[in-house]
């Protein structure tokens, strides 16, 4: 793994620990609560991080075997 991919996967790995661990659930809670709408956005990005990393790594390695 050359230094950049290094740095996105870090990056990722916290952007995804911080949505998955405290965004998601803060979201779901108030929408259990009553406060807010249905929490389209943390389903939206809860479904397209993994997604969205998976295509960006992909697209790391491929600039690198060039």
């Amino acid at each position: 793994m050359s230094k950049s991919e290094i740095k996105w996967r870090k990056f990722y790995l916290y952007l995804m620990i911080f949505i998955y661990a405290v965004y998601t659930p803060i979201t779901v809670f108030e929408w259990i609560i009553g406060e807010d709408g249905f929490p389209f956005t943390a389903v939206v990005i809860g479904f397209s991080l993994p997604l969205m990393r998976a295509n960006h790594i992909h697209t790391i390695r491929e600039k690198q075997h060039r």
